[in-house]
């Protein structure tokens, strides 16, 4: 049986949904493999705290293009089910093919705002597991309180999210070089990728959690080498491309810019491996469960 791709979708949080529906959604998609080794780190902290069993039902929240959800559904097996939810479209598509190719009929995936959606089903959960896919919520409240409906009382919510952006090696790096050239960006909700940042006071994250229905929650800091790119060259070009170029080099000079990703050059050289580029991510592990 193939998993099956719903729609449930609503107009809420529509800046969010449009930039995943769009550009994002599809450089994240032409770059597959590199978030995937990006994350991997985070992916394995995120799965040993999950403690997958056979037989599990799953709930992943902003499943992107299933990395954890293939994961879960390869863990729980045939007597197990994981559901991916997203709002964007390209990604899903890409998990759900993945979950083809390897026949994971226990996969289904559902594009839907966990925040307004309806269909994600009450207390039929064990889990729900998100890595850096419960940042982007309009409302977090209501995303918080409609998954903890899904789960049944007792159980458990394991998700990743990034502490604040000056903790970020690998934004930093190039950011600090870049900006003794060019204007100093701003860096509003205007901009997508400010709400990855969402979560990034572990207090605020514990009251919103506790508000929401969960109960023994715990943040925990984890930091790991995030791959950027094969070689410098290549890491230089997904920059390029990324949100880190349109946001901060979009009001720059032309002079100005050649001499600003000279000085990222500059300074990305010395974290340059054999095996590629690597600067580190800081981000929160948070375990919850429904009281």
């Amino acid at each position: 049986m193939e998993p099956a791709m719903e729609r449930a979708m609503e107009p809420d949080n529509s800046p969010m949904i449009r930039a995943w529906e769009g550009e994002v959604g599809q450089l994240w998609v032409t770059e597959q493999a590199r978030y995937e080794r990006m994350h991997a780190p985070f992916g394995s902290t995120l799965l040993a705290a999950a403690q997958l069993r056979p037989g599990m039902r799953v709930l992943d929240a902003g499943c992107g293009m299933g990395d954890r959800t293939i994961d879960a559904a390869t863990t729980v097996g045939p007597h197990g089910k994981v559901v991916g939810v997203d709002v964007a479209s390209p990604m899903l598509q890409v998990a759900q093919h993945r979950a083809v190719e390897l026949g994971l009929d226990n996969a289904r995936f559902i594009r839907a705002d966990v925040q307004t959606t309806e269909d994600l089903g009450f207390e039929e959960f064990d889990l729900a597991l998100s890595q850096f896919g419960v940042m982007f919520f309009a409302d977090p409240y209501a995303a918080f309180a409609n998954l903890c409906t899904a789960l049944h009382p007792g159980g458990r919510l394991v998700f990743t999210c990034w502490q604040d952006l000056t903790h970020q090696q690998h934004l930093m790096v190039p950011l600090t070089a870049a900006l003794e050239h060019v204007p100093t960006p701003e860096f509003t909700a205007d901009n997508w990728s400010y709400a990855a940042f969402s979560l990034a006071d572990p207090t605020r994250t514990q009251a919103l959690l506790a508000k929401a229905g969960f109960a023994d929650v715990e943040v925990q800091p984890t930091v790991a080498p995030m791959y950027q790119g094969a070689d410098l060259s290549d890491a230089l070009r997904f920059l390029r491309q990324s949100e880190f170029g349109d946001a901060v080099f979009g009001g720059a000079g032309p002079a100005a810019t050649v001499q600003g990703w000279e000085a990222v050059a500059t300074a990305l050289a010395p974290y340059v491996r054999e095996d590629g580029v690597f600067l580190d991510g800081a981000a929160w592990l948070v375990t919850a469960t429904r009281t």
